[in-house]
């Protein structure tokens, strides 16, 4: 370590001599600030507590404006307000491009172009505003882990006293950053969303002395103004802050002694319309939604602090040469309100000191970095107008648009006809059908090589700043590390490189920070319950963001850990299986992982009287270095040699061989114990071999070593002698147990049953390993007869693709010329509009005759049908009549020859009477 005025070095190991110049304890503690930090080579450096900054010399850190000439500062003052103006004029085109991404981004509803109808669409494609929101959420979740974001690390060789310090600095910072300080989050959030925007951003620290804490502020890029040739912003001559604050804020910082009060500064009244606002900050209002008041009611004002270089014959300090400063100007008054020193006190170099840090997104030539309006400012632009030139499309095909013949009248206010309206026309002279008033305007449809072309510009504004994230969530579990690795690479170039600046420029933070801690420690409102100290930050190269320059995700460390996981898979001999997958569950944020993945041979310390129980339960026991090794070894052996426990034939088999193996354990710890206990009362009280470190010894230490061992091996026959014959008899038990197993092996009958068990496990073996054989056999049939059947598949899916893609080129070819004829046939349509509306009328009119003539004939018809009935009825009602003449004759000839019949029968019956009376004879009749 160098020499420093504060620092003593006293060589060699403390001796017994040295021993008589301690302190008391009240000593002691009075000299407490003092840190000895001891060397491998045997010395010591005694650090004082070194207390620098401007709450020890307020004189140098002071307001120099207080004491300097009213006409010196004005001098000033006229010359930087120049010099103000020309470094705004020359980054107004920035301010353009700023506004440009923030009016792009579609969030404040006034992006550029676009049609001018009424009804156009205004939408916006949110590539921008993805791309800022995508890069936030990413570099929030690396920059700002809610664990703590500063970790130690130390360069060169690593001491016990510097490693403490490191540990203590970064969890006392850790505490700042997530509780202390509660706006860093909020001011590092908005300035991630804007870095891509703006190209630069930059962070402010500064302590306040009200709050009793470090304090930051984003400070956007359009209130930093940098000379016109400056190449670098930590490099540039001046850098011009441009601050708006209020009445109160100027009075407070007044009272606090960063501004003097000068006459006039707190009763000018500031007229807001004077107030020249960037273009950037007007395209931000809109976004949020707010205006500027039209009365400063809050007293807003503006100042410029400039940190810059200057030559002051006054100051005493440098007498004229070059120095840094921190210059205050109030704009309405041009007063300047403070003049502060920005070096060390006591830096013979006068070196700058640092108060903002740049977050840059791209570098390019100049102090300003580029970035989403400079990388993809024309995609953006494009996509937004083919976006809307589809929606403005559909809007006028959705939408009937006419034309309408000069002379049709609509009687009411308007032309416009609203749905579900019913509106009479007036048509011109001789126009008697409405189709011929009004004709629709023949728009073309959406275009499907436009929408084609607006998918291709989304890839391409993506691909600038896409990462391989989603490439890699698709990775197979089974594919080559070699093919993981190599996407990563590839698909993380750009985020991987930006992340690495903000990584830098996080580690530049934590400097200020710590700088600022080292200067007001003893005045900050420490509540984090730690011990810190002063001289803990005199040098602060041992802490680190916890951010890892070549990571960006969480995603990228999955795929790694992913890819180690199938190296191990592939080589476990060489890879402890448990911590990869430990590693992988953390990654995760997997809670309670000892219960998901137990350690197997995790044996946490215990007592002896523990370790007997379990021992006696047949799990094995450890023992650690700092124990109390006799106490132990006496417990043990007690407990193995009672007759009622250890000794006893129940517990006694199965205590034997762990008890071994513990007892084994204690000596060799005892050993080492008693090796580094020598060595360090040879040393005065000093471990100055570290005997638990596995490292390689001097030849001077391996003969004190040589020397301690002597010793030992006199005192240990002393501490253990007691403790051998009961180890003894313990091995002797062991042994006749070995010996009871070999004898049941001798047994014959106990020799042939071992045979039989051998033989039928060599038996089942075999026949597990040709199981085994013949199922790899069938996994491997079944695996080439699946690959075939995917690769036959694959044949497949490629020409259909094929023949698909040809169809799509034919369609596309086909729109194309449809497109090219569309307006012809459009025109034709129009041409024969008219003669198809006439030819129409035609139509109707020989329909109508048509129809009359076809009525004639049917009347004429119906008559004919009509007398062709009557006619048939006629004829009909005669041949009824025809028929009843014919049954009435029929009728009366079938009466009379009844009747002639009937008398027929009346005759043959008088006949027969007449024959059957007797005929008298004549004497009677004569008589």
């Amino acid at each position: 370590m160098p020499s420093n005025p504060n620092m003593s070095t006293t060589n060699g190991i403390r001796s017994e001599e040295s021993e008589e110049l301690e302190l008391p304890m009240h000593e002691m503690e009075e000299t407490a600030s003092e840190e000895i930090l001891e060397h491998e080579d045997g010395s010591a450096t005694i650090m004082m507590d070194e207390k620098v900054g401007p709450m020890n010399n307020t004189e140098f850190y002071a307001n120099m404006a207080n004491d300097m000439g009213e006409s010196e500062l004005d001098e000033i003052a006229t010359d930087y307000m120049e010099f103000i103006e020309v470094d705004r004029e020359s980054r107004k085109n920035r301010d353009k491009q700023y506004e440009d991404g923030l009016r792009r981004s579609g969030l404040g509803h006034d992006a550029p172009g676009g049609a001018t109808f009424d009804g156009a669409s205004k939408v916006v494609h949110p590539v921008i505003a993805e791309a800022c929101v995508d890069f936030s959420a990413s570099a929030s979740k690396e920059l700002l882990p809610p664990d703590g974001l500063v970790k130690s690390k130390i360069y060169g060789a690593v001491h016990d006293t510097i490693q403490e310090r490191a540990d203590r600095k970064s969890e006392f910072m850790n505490w700042q950053f997530n509780h202390q300080i509660a706006e860093y989050r909020d001011e590092m959030e908005q300035l991630l969303t804007q870095i891509p925007l703006g190209g630069s951003q930059y962070l402010k620290w500064r302590y306040d002395s009200e709050k009793q804490r470090p304090t930051c502020e984003w400070v956007p890029i359009d209130n930093i103004f940098l000379p016109y040739e400056a190449s670098n912003f930590y490099e540039a001559a001046r850098v011009t802050e441009q601050q708006d604050i209020t009445e109160d804020e100027l009075k407070q910082r007044i009272e606090q002694g960063l501004y003097r009060d000068v006459d006039g500064v707190t009763d000018t009244v500031v007229d807001l319309n004077d107030l020249e606002t960037t273009q950037s900050k007007n395209a931000n209002d809109k976004i949020e939604g707010i205006s500027q008041p039209d009365k400063n009611i809050d007293g807003i004002r503006r100042i410029y602090e400039i940190t810059t270089f200057l030559r002051l014959e006054s100051d005493k300090e440098t007498k004229g040469k070059r120095a840094p400063y921190i210059l205050t100007i109030d704009e309405a008054t041009e007063k300047v309100l403070s003049l502060r020193r920005n070096w060390e006190e006591n830096d013979e170099k006068l070196a700058k000191l640092d108060w903002m840090v740049e977050y840059k997104f791209i570098p390019w030539r100049g102090a300003y970095g580029i970035g989403l309006p400079h990388l993809i400012g024309g995609l953006s632009a494009a996509l937004t107008g083919a976006l809307r030139a589809l929606l403005d499309a559909a809007h006028i095909n959705n939408s009937q648009t006419l034309l309408k013949l000069k002379g049709g009248r609509i009687s009411g206010q308007s032309d416009r006809i609203e749905p579900t309206q019913v509106v009479e026309i007036e048509g011109a002279p001789g126009v008697d059908d409405v189709r011929k008033l009004a004709m629709p305007m023949p728009f073309n449809a959406p275009s499907n090589v436009l929408y084609n072309l607006l998918d291709w510009l989304t890839n391409a504004a993506k691909g600038v700043v896409t990462t391989a994230e989603e490439k890699i969530g698709d990775i197979n579990a089974n594919a080559p590390v070699g093919t993981t690795q190599a996407l990563i690479e590839q698909g993380s170039k750009v985020a991987s490189a930006i992340h690495a600046r903000l990584h830098r420029s996080q580690e530049k933070t934590l400097q200020i920070v710590a700088r600022i801690n080292h200067w007001y420690l003893p005045d900050m409102n420490n509540n984090s319950g730690q011990e810190i100290l002063v001289r803990d930050f005199a040098n602060n190269d041992d802490v680190s963001p916890v951010s890892d320059p070549n990571i960006f995700s969480e995603t990228q460390r999955l795929a790694q850990d992913q890819a180690v996981l199938q190296m191990a898979s592939s080589f476990p001999q060489l890879y402890d299986l448990r911590k990869i997958n430990e590693r992988i569950l953390k990654r995760m944020k997997v809670p309670n992982i000892n219960e998901v993945l137990p350690d197997p041979q995790g044996i946490k310390e215990s007592n002896p009287a523990l370790e007997n129980v379990s021992m006696s339960m047949g799990r094995n026991a450890a023992a650690f270095p700092d124990q109390d090794h006799i106490a132990h070894l006496k417990v043990h052996l007690a407990y193995a040699h009672d007759p009622m426990y250890g000794a006893n034939p129940v517990i006694g088999p199965q205590l034997v061989g762990p008890l071994l193996e513990h007892i084994k354990q204690h000596l060799t710890l005892h050993y080492l114990q008693s090796m580094k206990q020598t060595v360090s009362n040879a040393a005065g009280g000093q471990d100055a071999f570290k005997l638990h470190e596995e490292k390689p010894l001097d030849r001077d230490a391996q003969e004190a070593l040589a020397l301690a061992a002597q010793l030992i091996s006199t005192q240990s026959s002393q501490q253990l002698g007691n403790f051998q014959g009961a180890i003894n008899e313990l091995l002797q038990k062991q042994q006749q147990q070995a010996q009871a197993q070999q004898d049941a092996m001798q047994d014959p009958a106990a020799k042939v049953l071992l045979q039989t068990q051998m033989a039928e496990t060599q038996r089942k073996t075999q026949e597990m390993q040709t199981r085994f054989q013949l199922d790899q056999q069938k996994q491997q049939l079944d695996y080439q007869q699946k690959l075939q059947e995917m690769q036959a598949k694959i044949a497949d899916l490629q020409v259909k693709f094929k023949q698909e893609q040809d169809k799509l080129s034919n369609q596309i070819a086909l729109a194309n010329v449809n497109n090219a004829a569309q307006e012809r046939i459009e025109y034709i349509k129009a041409g024969v509009a008219l003669n198809q509306q006439q030819k129409e009328a035609e139509i109707a009119q020989n329909a109508n005759a048509i129809e009359a003539q076809m009525e004639n004939e049917h009347r004429i018809r119906s008559h004919q049908i009509e007398m062709a009935l009557a006619q048939q009825e006629a004829a009909q009602q005669a041949e009824e009549a025809d028929k009843d003449h014919m049954r009435e004759a029929m009728s009366r000839e079938h009466q009379a020859g009844l009747d002639e019949q009937a008398a027929q029968a009346d005759h043959e019956r008088q006949l027969a009477q007449i024959q059957a009376t007797p005929t008298p004879t004549p004497t009677q009749s004569g008589e």
